[in-house]
């Protein structure tokens, strides 16, 4: 044992003797595996960063939550004209859908409203321009992800009343009140002012973008300034607290209450979107394995390019020292001495290069990822499988240079110039 393992020894320092004589050469060869190796890793990251950022947009809609919409781009894979055909002919969601689905889903579900626009909004010499105005029902609450900081939320007395109350995200509250609480004091939007009644726990970024920068309002004062009919709303249902009812089964109940509403026939397709956390999860599946399924053939090709190079090199070498390859063939080295020597030489080579092309990708995800605000990191599974592929590709393409060194006679070797 301690012979082979003082062979295998004496193989790799001639190995890592071979690549340090012949700098550029080496510095060649695992340009090409850098490149490749860090395609694969970066692209790795970025599904794996896609994917994170739909489910982080699917827990975003909260557990055993069900929405209702006139179409979603779930529905619609790949076929971005069905979805805008959908849009354009769908009947809107409206307040009626609302009231309907509450009648008949009120013993067991809870069945909320939400509808959205944008204003601009502004306290004194201070304006916000874009801002996200929500009008939602009492119980909004239950359904959304949205918690409270301090003050209060809206309640049914400001609904049935069309109170001018309103609650706003974080954002809003220190642009607008930097050096002052905002609780019980006014905002401007629309020309009508609205006092602040609740200041909303900050729910952070999403790609860059705050998703704080929004303002809350009564469903009644909403549709007393924008119309009912004016727009597609979105319905959202959940268990209700008393009821032990599975997630599944508050989806086929929100259905089965929505067809009904619609008047839809057995057999006829639903003129409406589902979308729960599972659906979106599932969607954000099928996307990135349709692209990875586009994408990693793609950076192979890469990879396959680098082998070549690597092989095309290494013949060079052998070439290079043949006589080298000779004396020690003269001298007693076996065959397969030689053989371990130039597959030791080629694999270090490319494993070098697939760590440097790992390291290579993290600096570029990282610096992806401080200008976008895009959750990005490269996967554990993604370094391990870079330097098993890279260590692959030093043994698959080294293995014809390495067999014609070891087959080379001594006697011819000997007579190289």
């Amino acid at each position: 044992m301690t012979f082979g393992l003082s062979r295998w020894g004496e193989a790799l320092r001639v190995a890592i003797a071979a690549t340090l004589a012949h700098r550029l050469r080496s510095l060649l060869t695992v340009t090409g595996i850098v490149i490749g190796i860090a395609v694969v890793t970066v692209v790795a990251a970025l599904l794996e960063g896609a994917q994170e950022f739909i489910n982080k947009t699917a827990a975003g809609l909260g557990p055993g939550i069900v929405r209702i919409d006139k179409a979603s781009f779930q529905d619609f894979v790949g076929d971005a004209q069905a979805f805008a055909e959908a849009r354009a002919k769908r009947p809107d969601v409206t307040l009626e859908d609302f009231r309907g689905l509450r009648e008949r889903l009120r013993d067991r579900l809870e069945v909320g409203v939400r509808l959205d626009a944008a204003l601009p909004i502004g306290r004194g010499g201070r304006s916000l321009d874009g801002v996200i105005v929500q009008g939602g029902s009492a119980n909004i609450y239950e359904l959304t992800t949205v918690k409270l900081d301090r003050g209060r939320i809206l309640n049914e007395f400001d609904d049935q009343y069309r109170r001018p109350v309103c609650l706003i995200g974080k954002d809003v509250d220190e642009y607008l009140f930097p050096d002052t609480d905002s609780l019980g004091r006014f905002v401007k939007m629309g020309g009508l002012e609205y006092e602040v009644v609740g200041v909303a726990a900050p729910l952070g970024s999403s790609i860059g973008a705050s998703q704080d920068a929004f303002v809350q309002i009564p469903l009644g004062t909403f549709t007393r300034i924008f119309g009912s009919r004016s727009r597609s709303i979105t319905l959202l249902t959940k268990a209700r607290a008393d009821q032990t009812i599975t997630n599944s089964e508050v989806e086929e109940l929100t259905r089965v209450a929505m067809r009904l509403q619609r008047g839809l026939q057995p057999g006829d397709d639903d003129n409406f979107s589902v979308t729960t956390s599972k659906s979106i999860e599932a969607f954000a599946g099928r996307i990135t394995s349709i692209v990875a399924l586009v994408l990693y053939p793609l950076t192979g090709i890469a990879l396959a390019v680098a082998g070549v190079v690597v092989m095309n090199m290494m013949l060079a070498s052998v070439t290079e020292r043949t006589r080298e390859i000779g004396v020690r063939l003269a001298i007693g080295a076996r065959r397969s001495d030689i053989l371990i020597q130039f597959l030791l030489e080629s694999t270090l080579l490319t494993l070098v290069g697939g760590m440097i092309g790992v390291i290579f990708a993290a600096l570029l995800v990282m610096i992806a990822a401080l200008a976008t605000g895009f959750s990005l990191s490269v996967p554990l599974w993604a370094l391990i499988a870079a330097l098993s592929v890279s260590s692959s590709i030093g043994i698959i393409f080294g293995v014809f240079p390495a067999r014609r060194a070891a087959r080379l006679d001594p006697i011819e070797a000997l007579r190289k110039e």
